[in-house]
């Protein structure tokens, strides 16, 4: 009953595996696909009016992790070290040198927003000085802008697929010690079919011996029926 029980159990437990497994594997196959971001552009509002942005809209990861990747990355152009305004929920960085956008220092805004399942939107605006970037006043500069855009994205999908691929390893850890229980469970099953079989053996033999026993009581049960009608008859002689 047990090892039927721990057999169920490990099924159970491999399925859930497969599961989880499947959910790394797709988690890995979106950090790798190629993106087809269009970085939607609009006037959203931020710590200085309304002002014309850009948005990534991530669908891997987390937002905690996508924000401190999004600090390095702006970091990596010479930006003063971003400040998180708490109350606005708003980065600024100061003087980054993207030279695919200006060839200028270029101030930084940005949000990090948390999404109701996975990933993170983030949101940035491009203060050229004086004017925010944007594709009606700025046409030449938006393929430089979406390149260095792109960039950051590699730089996530590069982090949550490293991290995926550490997910599955663990997995794969999981499913080879779960395969060693099965493989013990098949061994005591083993034994025990083993054990069965050997107690099944002596019972036919124990069965064999109680009907020879058997037959021996029925042939005395019958010589003693003999013996009794001989003494009956005798009895009988007697008494006439």
């Amino acid at each position: 009953m047990t090892s039927r029980y721990t057999s169920v159990k490990t099924c159970e437990s491999k399925t859930d595996n497969m599961k989880k497994l499947f959910l790394f594997s797709t988690l890995l196959m979106s950090a790798f696909a190629i993106s087809a971001q269009d970085y939607q552009e609009a006037n959203r509002t931020m710590s200085q009016g309304d002002q014309n942005s850009f948005t990534i809209d991530f669908r891997i990861g987390d937002a905690e992790t996508i924000a401190d990747l999004w600090v390095g990355y702006q970091k990596d152009f010479k930006a003063k070290k971003p400040k998180l305004d708490k109350k606005a929920n708003e980065y600024f960085a100061d003087n980054a040198q993207i030279d695919k956008i200006s060839s200028n220092t270029v101030d930084l805004y940005s949000k990090v927003a948390r999404k109701s399942d996975k990933g993170a939107v983030l949101t940035i605006w491009f203060d050229l000085g004086g004017a925010y970037l944007s594709s009606s006043r700025h046409p030449g500069r938006i393929a430089g802008a979406k390149e260095w855009m792109a960039g950051f994205e590699q730089i996530v999908k590069a982090a949550f697929a490293k991290e995926a691929l550490e997910a599955e390893e663990a997995a794969l850890k999981d499913l080879e010690k779960e395969l060693k229980g099965v493989e013990k469970d098949k061994e005591d099953a083993v034994k025990e079919v083993e054990k069965l079989m050997k107690e099944l053996e002596d019972a036919r033999q124990k069965v064999a011996g109680m009907d020879q026993a058997v037959g021996d009581m029925q042939k005395k049960i019958m010589d003693q029926q003999k013996v009794v009608e001989e003494a009956k008859t005798q009895l009988k002689k007697m008494k006439r």
